[in-house]
């Protein structure tokens, strides 16, 4: 597990799925009086980067900068080489003491060439690789039948240990291709504890040369001009900004590592609309003014976190727990009820347990969601399948891709508690599991749950730009309404569990 700031003051929360890969969780909100929402999770690649800033060049490279980084702004990373040259090198010392493989990245073109990788001096450790066109060497084909396929990446080593010198060479001309390369960077195997899985934190005072990247306050920004860093850190939230003396752009996400969305900004823990006095009022999901925070208590291992200030900004630890008091309250601002919501979050485990105790006139729900599992069939950045097949308990497996551009009426599972999905990743399969129902304890005013699903949220294709998105409740439907008042108790739990095999 890691911890780190995230945007608008909310949090950024990583777990390790496996050996390989790692999810990305955001809490953030923009009205600090309230508690945080959950946004996107992210599926991502375990790699410790070293780009082109940590290279040492030769003669016969062109230096690229790109206008945006995440997949659908730049065809590079922030920063990227090229050359036709066949004696321009490009050298990268890596280091791990566990055992670890090696990548490059790259970006493929209609002209791409041979690229050559040698490990110390030769190619006794390449082995990942073979002599593709009877070059007389080991390489790969940067060639692509579109032109400038962005941030691919090859294994070129594995099981190496110590500390290395990675050369890349220009191999000659493919065909079809041509002689052009173009580099981005070298990875090696990588965990949430090491120090170049994220971008560095900004430092104040430091020579930064155009495209390198930093992170500051929970967003990630590279420098648009060779210089020196200010003496505060970048604030601005979109588009280019100055810190004093340089100026950056910001993003949401960073350059690398690589990311798959497998769900997007919407409600987790629980979501809820009732009525007093013929007036409506939502609590929950992405609604935000009807929960008014008391305290909030954050923890790493059981000690209260306290941000990082160096390195990559991630605190790691074993267990993350987030417990927020909060007062509930009608539209019009009368208080029903205290809540306490507790998130508890360890390796691929997010557990949500809501505890409310009614203080005020009694409501009526028109309906009630104990958990939600937002997921994406269709991720646009990447242009990949996620998710298809959704298993719920008690009932045949829907397929996603059934409902391809079409939004049909939901579908009902009597009695369901429990909801999974599969993905196939490029290292592995992703499995996600969902739960949700009461806790117990006297006077709970809800008990039994049913579960249904909306497969095509938009009518969206398994194609574009656009994500795909569905989602799936947990939901307490109670003949003749489910009613909550002064000294009713509330309690239920949500569970959200993934793994990469």
């Amino acid at each position: 597990m890691a911890l780190a700031p995230g945007a608008n003051g909310g949090l950024s929360i990583w777990t390790e799925l496996s050996e390989t890969h790692a999810a990305w969780m955001r809490l953030d909100n923009n009205d600090p009086t309230t508690r945080l929402s959950w946004r996107e999770t992210l599926v991502m690649e375990l790699r410790n980067i070293y780009p082109i800033g940590d290279f040492t060049l030769s003669s016969g490279w062109s230096q690229l900068q790109s206008s945006g980084s995440g997949l659908s702004g730049s065809y590079t990373g922030n920063r990227a080489v090229s050359t036709s040259s066949l004696t321009a090198t490009a050298t990268v010392s890596v280091d791990r003491a566990a055992p670890y493989d090696v990548w490059v990245h790259y970006t493929a073109r209609t002209s791409g060439g041979f690229v050559r990788v040698d490990i110390d001096g030769d190619q006794t450790l390449v082995n990942e690789i073979v002599d593709p066109d009877a070059l007389g060497f080991k390489a790969f084909r940067t060639y692509a039948e579109t032109d400038l396929q962005r941030r691919q990446s090859v294994k070129v080593a594995s099981g190496l240990t110590g500390q290395h010198d990675i050369t890349i060479s220009n191999g000659g001309a493919a065909s079809p291709g041509g002689n052009a390369i173009m580099i981005e960077a070298v990875a090696i195997t990588g965990t949430l504890a090491e120090p170049r899985i994220l971008p560095p934190l900004w430092q104040p005072g430091v020579t930064y040369a155009m495209g390198d990247e930093v992170q500051y306050g929970g967003l990630f920004y590279s420098a648009r001009a060779n210089g020196v860093s200010g003496t505060n850190g970048p604030t601005h939230t979109g588009g280019i900004a100055s810190d004093g003396t340089l100026d950056w752009r910001a993003d949401d996400r960073p350059t690398y590592p690589k990311f798959v969305a497998i769900d997007y900004a919407s409600e987790r823990e629980y979501a809820m609309r009732f009525t007093s006095g013929g007036s409506a009022t939502e609590l929950g999901g992405q609604t935000h003014g009807n929960e008014v925070l008391q305290v909030r208590d954050i923890r790493l291992d059981g000690a209260a976190w306290t941000p990082s200030t160096s390195g990559n900004g991630l605190s790691v630890g074993g267990e993350i727990s987030i417990v927020e008091d909060l007062n509930w309250q009608l539209q019009a601002g009368t208080g029903i009820g205290t809540c306490q919501l507790s998130r508890t979050i360890t390796p691929g485990r997010v557990a949500h347990a809501v505890e409310a105790i009614g203080n005020g006139p009694e409501v009526t729900f028109e309906w009630f969601y104990a958990g939600m599992l937002p997921m994406v069939r269709w991720d646009g950045e990447s242009r990949s399948d996620v998710f298809d097949e959704v298993a719920v308990a008690g009932a045949a497996p829907v397929l996603l891709s059934d409902y391809d551009g079409t939004n049909p009426p939901n579908i009902d599972f009597d009695g369901a508690q429990r909801i999974g999905l599969t993905a196939a990743l490029a290292q592995g399969q992703l499995t996600y599991g969902h739960e949700a129902g009461a806790l117990a304890g006297p006077g709970n005013v809800v008990s039994e749950f049913d579960a249904f699903l909306r497969p095509n949220l938009n009518a969206s294709t398994a194609s574009g730009g656009l994500d795909w998105q569905a989602k799936a409740y947990i939901t307490r439907d109670a003949p003749g309404g489910l009613r909550f008042g002064n000294g009713d108790t509330l309690r239920f739990f949500s569970r959200h569990v993934m793994r990469v095999d």
